[in-house]
């Protein structure tokens, strides 16, 4: 119960703290960036054509934008607080529904390439960890290095060039059914599986080749009754810290992979946001991707503390 306590005590003070320096630099970066905010939210709402003067005035004086940035600012913080994540300047919709419609896009598609990485990278990774130095284990080294040297955009563009447009397997674009996944899941754990793939190689032949593990073989232990408990345990500590680790970088991934495939996610919202000077919107977004990675972070350290033995936390398992 202590240690329940104390999580959710460090859990609860990390969202403040994010919280408030998220929504203070979008903020910031946003009002003080060149252009007129109210300009070019008449354009998003209008058109080009339809951003006049009048217009544009009526949206500095109907979203309260002539006031002073950090009166606003004060405001949009203190609405927060309540509960009330305030309306888009575009059209209207409020602005937390809107992002958890567009954040279980984003949880589906990052939940997908998560699972498909780890179900190619885990089972390479062991034997390639048990067997080192062999030719598999070198062609998956020299493959990752590639893979991972490569920018996921430039992936995603020669995967829709060849599955989509040449072969016509999957779709282009769009989030309309689970087919529509496939091709920008498979762009994300291509990359996410080179990188995991040689992690794992490389905690499983560290703890291969250790003294406890050596120690455990001569006691007469082998096949799983080794590898399992003696072996894949130990192994599991660094390697459930990077997954975690990856699946908080996912969000950067998913990002550009959103816009690529017009997937219509939360990081797709993000950009339309930034290009239409939708304050609130922006800020809002900002905020749950600092609490998203805040909580993928602190249960990382929670999941890899718990595999932690606890004989391994003041030595080595035996």
């Amino acid at each position: 119960m202590v240690r329940i306590a104390s999580f959710i005590r460090t859990y609860l003070l990390r969202m403040v703290i994010v919280a408030l320096g998220v929504s203070t630099l979008c903020f910031l970066a946003v009002e003080f960036s060149p252009g007129d905010r109210a300009f070019d939210v008449a354009i998003a709402r209008y058109g080009l054509d339809g951003a006049t003067v009048s217009a544009t005035e009526y949206v500095r004086d109907s979203e309260g934008l002539d006031r002073h940035p950090f009166v606003r600012y004060q405001a949009w913080l203190s609405s927060l607080i309540r509960g009330k994540w305030g309306h888009s300047m575009i059209g209207g919709e409020e602005i937390f529904p809107m992002l958890i419609r567009s954040f279980q896009r984003t949880a589906i598609l990052g939940g997908v390439s998560l699972i498909f990485s780890l179900l190619l990278a885990f089972p390479l990774g062991i034997y390639c960890g048990c067997h080192p130095g062999g030719i598999i284990d070198i062609s998956s080294s020299i493959l990752s290095s590639l893979l991972v040297s490569f920018p996921s955009f430039i992936k995603g563009a020669l995967l829709i060039l060849l599955l989509a447009v040449k072969l016509q397997l999957f779709p282009v674009a769009g989030f309309t059914s689970g087919w529509h996944i496939a091709l920008p899941a498979i762009t994300l754990a291509i990359g996410l599986a080179a990188e995991s793939c040689r992690v794992i190689a490389s905690s499983v032949k560290q703890v291969c080749q250790s003294e406890h593990y050596n120690f455990a073989q001569h006691k007469g232990l082998f096949g799983h009754q080794l590898f399992l408990p003696h072996g894949l345990l130990n192994a599991l500590v660094p390697i459930t810290t990077y997954v975690g680790l990856q699946a908080a970088e996912l969000l950067d991934g998913v990002v550009v992979i959103e816009t690529l495939f017009a997937c219509p996610g939360l990081g797709s919202h993000l950009l339309d946001a930034l290009r239409s000077g939708d304050i609130l919107a922006i800020q809002g977004a900002g905020l749950l991707l600092g609490w998203i990675y805040v909580t993928v972070n602190s249960l990382t350290e929670w999941l890899s503390d718990s595999f932690t033995p606890a004989d391994k936390k003041e030595g080595l398992v035996l």
